[in-house]
């Protein structure tokens, strides 16, 4: 296997792909990072670099017998039987109680740490214009709305990101007829049971703080809720009202990632409606 060595600590990093920047020891800067080398390399792929500057490390094959060998097969068939049943056993009383969290959590992993040291993306979006930074590219996602919701509105736009590896990102923006009203208490009462009413969603907990803010009336929502009942999830909904026209910026992410807390405060401090 193919390794970057730290210059600090001596560690040796298991190269798995190109974005490996970090020491996983120390947690120092690699002296020879794939996105450098490619800088100086343009014309050349991973493989040329690994060739390059990596250091390969074969790895040692055991010449100890596997376990079946070591205990199944000196007793024989009807040993075999045996360990069979306990084999079948074990699964099904795994499977009834680690193996739905296991799949969900699996469906929804932590975020890419990789997210924190990549080139985030500053745009400004939409009619009614709302500026935002991520690490991850937002592209339109219209939602149908329901025919109540359809006739109340001049204008409707939704976005989110494609390339949700343990990070969910939206914004959807919304502008009333001015016969409709659009009050903050009522953006936010919405926001909530939208999030209620979802397919999975359970033991949903949340507070709402009002943005200092003067030149738009906004409240952050924060909390958490129980996905498929296996896997906690936490959230940020950003709502803000002026005149006619909603903004909700929503995020989410699983509550066990520091990391994804870390990116949602950073993405949530970047919005400014325009």
């Amino acid at each position: 296997m193919n390794y970057l060595s730290c210059q600090h600590c001596g560690h040796y990093n298991a190269l798995r792909s190109e974005f490996l920047t970090f020491c996983e020891s120390c947690g120092k800067k690699l002296p020879n990072t794939y996105a450098e080398w490619k800088q100086k390399n343009p014309d050349s792929g991973f493989e040329a670099f690994q060739r390059e500057v990596a250091i390969y490390i074969e790895e040692e094959v055991s010449s100890k017998p596997g376990w079946m060998q070591q205990y199944l097969w000196p007793a024989g068939r009807r040993g075999l039987i045996l360990a069979a049943v306990l084999v079948f056993a074990f699964v099904a009383v795994a499977g009834t109680y680690f193996g739905k969290q296991a799949m969900v959590t699996w469906g929804y992993p932590k975020m890419e740490k990789s997210w924190q040291y990549t080139t985030w993306q500053t745009v400004t979006i939409g009619r009614q214009a709302i500026e935002i930074s991520t690490p991850v590219h937002l592209s339109v996602n219209d939602k149908p709305l329901p025919q109540e919701l359809r006739s109340m509105l001049d204008y409707a736009k939704n976005y989110r990101n494609r390339e949700d590896k343990g990070m969910q990102i939206t914004v959807d923006m919304y502008s009333y007829r001015e016969s409709v009203s659009n009050s903050l208490e009522e953006a936010t009462t919405l926001a909530a049971k939208e999030i209620q009413a979802e397919d999975g969603i359970s033991d949903l907990q949340y507070t709402s703080n009002p943005l200092p803010q003067t030149n738009i009336q906004g409240v952050l929502q924060e909390g958490s809720m129980l996905y498929k009942g296996a896997v906690r999830l936490s959230f940020y909904n950003l709502v803000m009202v002026r005149g006619q026209h909603r903004w909700l910026v929503g995020i989410r992410y699983r509550s066990d990632d520091p990391n994804g807390q870390e990116v949602a405060k950073r993405i949530f401090n970047s919005v400014k409606v325009k």
